[in-house]
């Protein structure tokens, strides 16, 4: 089963018939969200690496540099 098959009728836009999907990603200083249709977080950006897999890297890079500034700025700021 695909998971991004319509599960029913409501599931499917009136316009195209296609199915409707709804995928976001915030991203803020302090980290990123994502959502794709009824899934957050790590199963969603599990989800939305299948069709864009650079975009959710990208996410997980943006996060990963933010905890190595974290780490390097509390690292200095002790050292002084």
């Amino acid at each position: 089963m695909d998971i991004f098959e319509p599960k029913d009728e409501t599931d499917r836009t009136r316009e195209t018939g296609r199915p409707a999907q709804l995928v976001s990603i915030n991203i803020s200083f302090l980290g990123f969200r994502a959502r794709a249709d009824s899934d957050t977080g790590w199963a969603a950006l599990r989800r939305i690496s299948l069709t864009n897999p650079w975009i959710a890297r990208g996410a997980v890079a943006y996060v990963v540099v933010l905890v190595v500034g974290v780490v390097v700025g509390v690292a200095a700021a002790v050292a002084r």
